[in-house]
């Protein structure tokens, strides 16, 4: 456990890898909402899958999930103004990766799942000097009833979002009423656009899988860990 600035304490799950040397992390992002939070990356296997690869995870449950509560106040609900704070747990698990003696904190990246992966690429924007790469698997986050964007780094300055690899199924959509419907693979797109080079957009066809979903797929995850090997 280790505390944000504004003292929410968060719960996290640290894969170390004893040895000789310092070793790159990644500090993972869970989807908004999610019942198990930090835990998702665990059951999926891509925890594991970073540690066979040298790589050392830290899984944190953000504020309202999990471990981590929300900050004290007479409202237990998560709110908008919750949202636009959560860069504040990947910053306080960037200050505790400092502590970490098997840890490289030259070589440090993020990865996020569904709004999770929104939260990436804010923390990359925001953190862009402290993290050297960033994974979203199917970003994508909608205010009611306006559906505007959220969590895409609006009004945040100095804001520089870089080194991104964005990874969502052709046929992820949100349906809603009158036929309408939201897309993932157009939201990917348009964080794409405001990232600057490195940056990638792997678009896998036929599919509506979302989020860790994709990770059942043998080639999205290669294409996550080559991504991390590249740029860590």
């Amino acid at each position: 456990v280790f505390n944000t600035v504004d003292g929410v304490p968060v719960s996290a799950v640290f894969g170390k890898i004893s040895g000789q040397s310092r070793l790159p992390a990644v500090i993972l992002v869970h989807d908004i909402g999610s019942p198990n939070a930090s835990a998702e990356w665990l059951t999926s296997g891509f925890f594991e899958h970073l540690l066979e690869n040298q790589l050392q995870p830290l899984a944190i449950d953000l504020r309202g999930h999990g471990g981590t509560p929300l900050p004290d106040r007479p409202s237990p609900v998560l709110s908008l103004d919750d949202l636009d704070v959560m860069h504040l747990e990947v910053q306080a698990a960037l200050t505790w990766l400092r502590t970490q003696s098997t840890v490289d904190i030259g070589r440090v990246g993020v990865v996020g799942n569904g709004a999770g992966g929104n939260l990436a690429y804010v923390s990359m924007g925001l953190f862009s000097s402290e993290l050297q790469a960033g994974e979203a698997l199917s970003p994508g986050l909608w205010a009611q009833p306006g559906l505007e964007p959220l969590l895409t780094g609006a009004g945040l300055d100095p804001f520089a979002p870089h080194t991104m690899l964005y990874l969502v199924g052709e046929d992820d959509l949100l349906p809603l009423a009158d036929n309408q419907e939201l897309s993932y693979p157009g939201f990917a797109l348009d964080l794409v656009e405001k990232t600057s080079d490195p940056r990638s957009l792997a678009i896998f066809p036929g599919t509506q899988a979302h989020g860790l979903i994709l990770l059942q797929s043998e080639q999205a995850v290669e294409a996550i860990l080559s991504w991390l090997e590249t740029h860590l």
